[in-house]
């Protein structure tokens, strides 16, 4: 059997232009428009700011459970029916309910929504993405895997060295090169790559 395990911001929902635009609107009203992240640290990448107090309004926000769709709804409720489908993603426990708001306005189907990954918030029992996994996944399954942070990506291969790792293509990650993964430059690549598996 196969199970799906996916991330959630960068992949499914677009995380990066909304904080963006949360930035824009509330702090820096001379960022670009056409403004693209480059790291991963926003700390690093808005040092003026108290990162902390704005990613604490951020995910506080009505924008935080609104943020629109990067992948497609019908393909990814094609998938949901077809596999077991598990997202999996690193934000507070806290905003576990925003969550699933936003990903219930999308009419998104899974099997699960799942809290895990790399960054523990401080929080020493937050599980890293492979320890979730493992508690999930039927013996004998075979685990299909896609995060747009190669920190993640890492941690499963490392944990599931038989499991198939896609890394989404990201400005923040396009230099980074590794045979654990391939690397899809979007959804509906992915989706195209999946739906080899459900017709054959």
């Amino acid at each position: 059997m196969i199970e799906l395990y996916l991330d959630i911001d960068g992949v499914i929902l677009d995380f990066e232009s909304s904080f963006v635009d949360f930035v824009r609107d509330f702090y820096l009203p001379d960022l670009p428009t056409n403004y693209i992240l480059k790291s991963w640290e926003m700390g690093e990448e808005f040092k003026s700011l108290d990162i902390e107090e704005v990613w604490s309004r951020f995910v506080n926000s009505d924008r935080f459970s609104s943020m629109p769709l990067i992948a497609e709804k019908e393909s990814f409720n094609n998938l949901s029916s077809a596999f077991p489908l598990h997202l999996v993603t690193n934000i507070p426990n806290a905003q576990y309910s925003s969550r699933v708001a936003n990903l219930t306005l999308h009419g998104l189907e899974y099997s699960g929504l799942h809290l895990a990954g790399h960054f523990n918030f401080g929080d020493e029992n937050y599980p890293t993405k492979s320890q979730k996994i493992k508690e999930l996944t039927k013996p004998g399954s075979k685990i299909i895997f896609l995060d747009d942070h190669p920190k993640n990506c890492l941690d499963i291969k490392s944990n599931f060295p038989e499991s198939q790792v896609y890394l989404m293509d990201r400005p923040h990650n396009k230099e980074l090169q590794d045979q654990s993964w391939t690397r899809v430059m979007n959804w509906l690549e992915f989706y195209d790559l999946m739906k080899q598996r459900i017709f054959n």
